[in-house]
């Protein structure tokens, strides 16, 4: 809850908590729309009150997280709607989304299919974290070390948990994010005072912020933005020079941290690599979950509406886009787009 205090913009939403027996659900709530976009065109919205809430709750039982759910629908108002992200398989609250009282309340949409989150487990410290990936990929990862560490002898890595330093840590990375993909084609680039700065900042007034850069020469080449609690860090942003991109400063960087991170332990004990899945996160993670995303619309007319337009865009987009992917044009489509920025 203090967390998602202090990271939320004023302007742009509120944070609040439902509260069952004991239990608490934080939520995020802003003014939104559902979007329906096909090929990056915008080809309608619907506004909504969108309250959004993170899954990964096992203290809540299935009883508990239905009854939570159904309260919740209460306090919407004309158009809220609720969205649950990170609601892992099997949870409590997944099985309490397929509860009859639940669909009483509620019309539930899946957005999109299920995703691995992936994690790295190091409870037994750095040499044991290593012995369990499996002997191929600890070997690539130990190459791209070696051949980094041979071009760049000069290279070391920084670690930032106080104010002070952070600031000088953002100002470091500023020029180089602004040089990644992230930030020409996304707009996600770290500066000095813009959203990831002001969650930094609010991580280190807690006592979480917990920041890396890997430098060469003096110079940052690659850095990851991260948060502890509760024994695990959560990496929240990363990124490399792409001019280094031959050398796989990424991948040196995160055996660094998790390395760094082992220190640690019994302290933190995992890195979790948070949304979204790529080969990398494979290659270093040694466990994983499988989550999902739903849309959670009232069971009333405009909550009906919504759900069924909502779904029928969305099978018709994912018609779409599997047709492009079958004549193969997505990715030629996709370079373009990164060329031209």
């Amino acid at each position: 809850m203090d967390w998602l205090t202090a990271t939320a913009h004023p302007s742009h939403g509120e944070v609040g908590q439902f509260v069952s027996g004991d239990h608490y659900l934080p939520f995020y709530a802003h003014d939104g729309g559902l979007g329906f976009l096909l090929a990056g065109f915008a080809l309608g919205r619907i506004p909504i009150r969108r309250y959004v809430i993170s899954g990964n709750l096992p203290y809540l039982s299935k009883p508990e997280a239905a009854e939570v759910l159904c309260l919740l629908r209460r306090e919407l108002g004309s158009r809220g709607v609720l969205f649950l992200i990170g609601v892992v398989e099997g949870e409590p609250l997944w099985q309490a989304l397929r509860e009859p009282i639940v669909r009483r309340h509620y019309r539930v949409l899946q957005s999109g299919g299920l995703e691995t989150r992936r994690l790295a487990c190091f409870p037994e410290g750095f040499d044991a974290y290593l012995a369990s990936l499996p002997r191929r990929r600890r070997q690539d990862l130990r190459r791209s070390e070696r051949r980094f560490l041979r071009r760049f002898p000069g290279w070391s890595l920084g670690v930032y948990t106080e104010p002070e330093l952070l600031g000088r840590f953002l100002g470091q990375v500023e020029p180089v994010s602004l040089r990644t993909y992230q930030s020409r084609l996304h707009g996600l680039g770290i500066t000095e005072t813009g959203w990831i700065a002001r969650k930094v900042r609010a991580g280190a007034r807690l006592g979480k912020a917990r920041c890396y850069a890997l430098f060469v020469d003096g110079q940052p080449v690659a850095w990851r933005i991260g948060f502890v609690h509760g024994g695990i860090y959560y990496s929240h942003h990363i990124g490399y020079d792409p001019r280094l991109a031959q050398w796989h400063p990424g991948i040196v960087l995160q055996l660094k941290v998790i390395e760094d991170l082992c220190q640690l332990t019994p302290a933190v004990s995992e890195l979790d690599m948070l949304y979204g899945d790529n080969p990398v996160k494979e290659k270093l993670s040694n466990a994983c979950r499988r989550e999902g995303k739903f849309y959670l619309f009232p069971n009333n007319l405009k909550g009906n509406l919504s759900f069924a337009a909502l779904r029928g865009f969305n099978a018709f987009s994912d018609g779409v886009s599997g047709l492009a992917d079958w004549l193969r044009i997505k990715e030629r489509l996709r370079r373009r787009l990164r060329r031209a920025v």
